[in-house]
């Protein structure tokens, strides 16, 4: 090797040996500047207590195959000689049994107790509720408001191995379309259901709320202040429990009960309430209006309502009572059931009705009258409401036989003697239906009835009367009574020994009387009265009758006419009577009739107490002579015996311009121009008397006359 090769070896192993020993040197130095920097970041050295430092934490519960919740700590010590762990930015996400909800309990530091299973927050504590796809929902679209229960307290212990979450602090509440507090908290993961323990306050504002109307003074969707003692909410089932006494109240109305259940759709609007008896409170409803109030009590209550917030229907059952107040007027009713649908988006009642042991009672603004209606289901309509107007009622029908009762006041008498007919009355309709209408002012203004319709009416100091038909109707005053009512077809009417039947009965309660109408017949113990129209005035005993009047006097005794042993006939144009003092005037082509003694006359009068009969204008009559010896006083009358076994009857025609007859002196006197004739003899006078006298036996009486017959025995002329 030449020199100067060897030299030049030399220089570059030198040069390697320098540059590895740099390269050395540079790795250590690297090493120790590695070294320095990871102490500089490294964490102050544990406490003597502590055994491992962790910068996250995470375990979960898994059943089967599936995760029922997970615990996340973004970081967490352990401590030495202590089965417990602290864990900070704590996360527990449950997602269930079924892997349908997404719950989430939030805090900044929690202490982890393995022996007891427990995580303890002693701080701020997060509870949001949440179902898995509302969460999915919500990841996808981060603009949609989702839908959460979110929970606020303090001092929240969770047990992993039970899955339940407990706090006794005061709670905060925020859901949609609503928020409320209460005191100590209990949550379920498993079932996934929250209970509030004690002092439950919601306040709850439904969707698309509206302000008070100024012009009617009505709220639509009111916010509603709810209290219970406690509350529990089924997070999957979505079923609000609120226990103890329970009041929800807005601004117009107010419930309570003794226990509410709730039950929400999946954007937690309210779809269902049921309202309990509990604790010896039964569920009540008020409600205040302007001028008006109502309030319905039972063992349970029910309301439907749709996602916007309105209430559909409300259901009542259980010794259901209502009332309402409306100005002066005032209504009660109570039935087992009741069931109220609504009018759509304007919670105004659309249809009621009522179930079993139905009563319907009405006290109106005029003192002390009355209306009552008992059946065992009734229907009852509402007008649509217009332009902010409250519904009224349109029409009411019972579907089951009913009655209906109205009560007047008790008038005072206006004299003394009036006192034993002062006091209320009442009218009673009964029929197998009946149908209210009510005009545009909500108040019943006609009533119809049919089958198998029975009426009663009792006045003070008098007998009820009462009516049958097949259908009837009656027209009503604003203040709830009727005025007028008329029964058709087979009308039956009795009052106390008096009876009548007619197509047609009309009754007029100011004025108290009845008119039959249409073959109208009148009995009692001992008549009978036909004519087209009959009207009885119940209170003064007053009788009208038109039209082909005819009457029959059945009695043998007490009549005010005995002029045979036969009944007496009496016919007409028309008929005043009065049934008190037993007076009775026929009018109008008037004819008597009994036996062989015949009368006619414009006006025939009979008087029951003095039994007198008076007949004028164009007096004509027929009586038979009697044959007796002692018959022909007056020579003008006298009898042709033809045989001594055989008597032949004599008839005496007698025309006058009045005649009155007294039964008690068997007399009638005749007056102006009175004419008198037989077969053979006429008698001319100014006046005349003529006396009766009774054939006793059928042998003595003239041939063709009855026995017991008032025959004429003698006549008295005073003059003329």
């Amino acid at each position: 090797m030449k020199r100067s090769e060897a030299a030049r070896y030399a220089r570059w192993s030198a040069a390697t040996a320098c540059l590895l020993a740099l390269l050395t040197v540079g790795v250590y130095l690297e090493r120790k500047w590695v070294a320095h920097q990871e102490r500089e970041k490294a964490p102050p050295p544990a406490p003597q207590d502590v055994t491992r430092l962790s910068s996250g934490l995470t375990f979960s519960k898994v059943v089967g195959n599936r995760k029922v919740f997970t615990v996340e700590a973004l970081k967490a010590t352990d401590f030495k000689d202590k089965p417990a762990s602290l864990m900070e930015d704590v996360t527990i996400t449950i997602f269930g049994n079924t892997g349908a909800r997404h719950d989430t309990i939030h805090t900044k530091s929690c202490q982890y107790e393995r022996d007891a299973w427990s995580i303890v927050c002693s701080g701020k504590v997060e509870l949001n509720l949440q179902s898995a796809e509302d969460a999915a929902r919500a990841e996808q679209d981060k603009g949609k408001t989702a839908q959460i229960v979110h929970v606020e307290t303090h001092g929240v212990t969770f047990n992993h191995a039970t899955g339940i979450a407990q706090s006794d602090q005061p709670v905060n509440l925020v859901f949609p379309h609503g928020q409320g507090q209460a005191v100590g908290v209990e949550y379920k993961s498993q079932e996934g259901a929250v209970q509030l323990l004690r002092d439950v306050n919601f306040l709850l504002t439904p969707a698309n709320a509206v302000p008070t109307d100024k012009h009617t003074g009505a709220a639509v969707h009111e916010p509603v202040r709810v209290t219970a003692k406690s509350a529990d909410f089924q997070r999957d089932s979505r079923v609000v429990h609120l226990r103890g006494l329970v009041e929800a109240q807005t601004a117009s109305a107010r419930l309570k009960a003794g226990e509410i259940t709730l039950a929400l759709d999946k954007a937690f609007h309210a779809e269902k309430l049921l309202a309990t008896a509990a604790e010896g409170q039964k569920p009540e409803m008020e409600s205040r209006g302007k001028d008006s109030a109502t309030h319905l009590s039972g063992e349970t209550v029910t309301a439907n309502f749709t996602t916007e917030g309105w209430l559909t229907k409300i259901e009542a059952a259980g010794g259901v009572k209502g009332s309402e107040q409306s100005g002066k007027d005032a209504d009660e009713f109570s039935a087992d059931n009741a069931s109220l649908e609504l009018w759509p988006k304007a919670n105004q009642p659309k249809d009621l009705i009522l179930r079993g042991n139905v009563l319907l009672a009405s006290k109106m603004e005029k003192p002390g009258e009355s209306r009552t209606l008992q059946t065992s289901a009734l229907l009852v309509e509402f007008a649509e409401h217009r332009n902010g107007e409250r519904s009224a009622p349109e029409r009411a029908e019972t579907l089951a036989r009913g009655t209906l009762k109205w009560s007047d006041p008790a008038l005072p008498p206006a004299t003394s003697s009036a006192a034993a007919e002062a006091g209320p009355s009442q009218t009673k309709l009964t029929a197998d239906k009946l149908e209210l209408k009510f005009g545009s002012d909500g108040k019943a203004d006609q009533l119809l009835a049919s089958g198998n319709v029975v009426t009663e009416r009792t006045l003070p100091g008098k007998p009820v009367q009462t009516a049958t038909a097949k259908k009837g109707s009656a027209q009503l005053l604003e203040t709830g009574g009727w005025a007028q009512m008329e029964l058709q077809g087979d009308v039956k009417l009795k009052e106390d020994d008096r009876s009548g039947q007619a197509d047609r009965a009309v009754f007029v309660r100011s004025a108290r009387t009845a008119t039959l109408a249409g073959n109208a017949v009148v009995r009692d113990a001992t008549t009978e009265t036909r004519a087209r129209r009959i009207t009885f005035a119940q209170s003064s005993g007053d009788i009208r009758a038109e039209g082909g009047v005819r009457s029959t006097d059945f009695s043998s005794k007490g009549s005010a006419l005995h002029l045979a042993a036969v009944p007496a006939n009496i016919a007409a144009d028309s008929l005043r009577a009065n049934s008190k003092t037993g007076r009775a005037v026929y009018m109008g082509h008037g004819r008597l009739w009994q036996g062989d003694s015949v009368m006619e006359a414009d006006s025939i009068e009979l008087l029951r107490e003095t039994k007198t009969l008076n007949a004028s204008g164009n007096v004509r009559a027929v009586f038979p002579q009697s044959p007796g010896p002692g018959a022909t006083p007056a020579r003008a009358l006298s009898v042709q015996q033809p045989t001594p076994n055989k008597v032949k009857l004599w008839l005496w025609h007698i025309t006058a311009g009045t005649l009155t007859y007294d039964e008690l002196q068997n007399r009638a006197h005749l007056e102006k121009n009175v004419v008198a004739q037989s077969a053979e003899q006429e008698i001319r006078a100014p006046q005349m008397d003529l006396y009766f006298t009774r054939s006793e036996k059928a042998n003595t009486a003239p041939q063709g006359a009855a026995a017991g017959a008032e025959q004429i025995s003698r006549a008295s002329l005073p003059g003329g």
